[in-house]
């Protein structure tokens, strides 16, 4: 009988990413989402830039769409919304324990990926590929 105790992870491969654009946040399992918040506002408010776009994989799926709502609320209910969900796929190369007479294994993993965008203006040619959620105005976060 195989068990995972024979076999230690030697490598993982993942696929290369371009650069980010100058507009774009990858979110990150270390990175803290108050820090991603105020960098995407910085980006809306003191730069000027008309969108911004916040990626997460994996574990940090949550993390993307929490940034995405706190900067929503914080910019009263004024973006657009765009998201876009899929999958990248991952390889792992397993190799046997020392002593153990075993193949090495490579197992192919799938991670979710979302991608959101956030516009003052509407963006016609997402609409197509992505769920929309319009702006809601200041009305829902006012008391």
């Amino acid at each position: 009988m195989i068990l995972v105790e024979d076999y230690r992870r030697k490598e993982k491969s993942e696929p290369e990413l371009p650069a980010p654009a100058d507009n774009e946040i990858r979110c990150s399992t270390n990175g803290k989402i108050n820090r991603y918040v105020e960098v995407a506002i910085q980006m809306l408010k003191e730069q000027g830039k008309q969108s911004v776009v916040v990626v997460g994989k994996g574990a940090t799926v949550q993390k993307a769409v929490t940034v995405v709502e706190i900067v929503k609320r914080r910019l009263e209910g004024t973006l657009h919304q765009y998201t876009q969900l899929g999958s990248v796929s991952t390889n792992e190369h397993w190799d046997p324990v020392k002593g153990k007479e075993l193949d090495r294994i490579t197992v192919e993993k799938k991670q979710p990926v979302i991608i959101i965008h956030l516009s003052f203006a509407a963006i016609p040619d997402l609409e197509g590929t992505s769920g929309y959620q319009a702006p809601t105005g200041n009305d829902i976060y006012t008391s």
